[in-house]
């Protein structure tokens, strides 16, 4: 199939955002590898940041789609418990490499980009979680919500950005990765008196 320059922009600058970080992918780089002229990303993004804005937005979208598969139907389908939807989150993550990186590699140099791309799918998974507990609204989302997500996203993100040290040095099957999310976020449940989410 035959990208658009911008599409291969894109495609091209994730890998490399996700491997060499921003100040080690340069615009030339991303050029050369996406077959496009130096002038394609201020033409088509404005410069280096703004593409490098595009692409975090772009992952954290892909990352975080949890539609049901389209064979499914979801009005007849029971809702999936907190620990099927972090498992469905993991396989996505598992799923999409650079943008895993990519978001991974944001965090740990501060977030700025990753946290604006975050905020409007970190907001609406605190609602998702105050309405299964039960919590009133409030603002920003109760306190309660807030810690239950926070402790639910830790062993995501540490089995996710550690895995291959911990599967290396305790010699853990592939496998094991799953299981361990699912047992992390049952006992998060029940620490949070929430055992009927599982």
């Amino acid at each position: 199939m035959n990208l658009d320059t911008k599409t291969r922009l894109l495609e091209t600058a994730a890998a490399l955002f996700a491997d060499l970080g921003y100040r080690g992918a340069s615009v030339r780089h991303i050029c050369d590898l996406a077959r496009a002229n130096p002038g394609a990303v201020s033409y088509h993004f404005g410069g280096k940041k703004q593409l490098y804005r595009t692409v975090l937005r772009r992952a954290v979208s892909s990352l975080s789609e949890f539609s049901v598969s389209p064979s499914t139907d979801e009005a007849e389908s029971p809702p999936l418990s907190i620990p099927q939807m972090m498992d469905r989150v993991l396989l996505r993550m598992d799923a999409k490499p650079h943008e895993t990186r990519l978001l991974l590699r944001d965090l740990a140099d501060g977030g700025n980009v990753a946290v604006e791309a975050l905020e409007p799918t970190l907001r609406s998974a605190i609602e998702h979680l105050r309405l299964a507990i039960g919590e009133d609204a409030a603002p920003r989302g109760s306190a309660n919500g807030r810690d239950l997500l926070l402790d639910l996203a830790a062993p995501l993100f540490l089995l996710t950005a550690a895995w291959p040290v911990l599967q290396r040095a305790l010699d853990l099957d592939p496998d094991q990765r799953r299981r361990l999310l699912s047992n992390a976020c049952r006992r998060t449940l029940e620490a949070h008196g929430h055992p009927e989410l599982e």
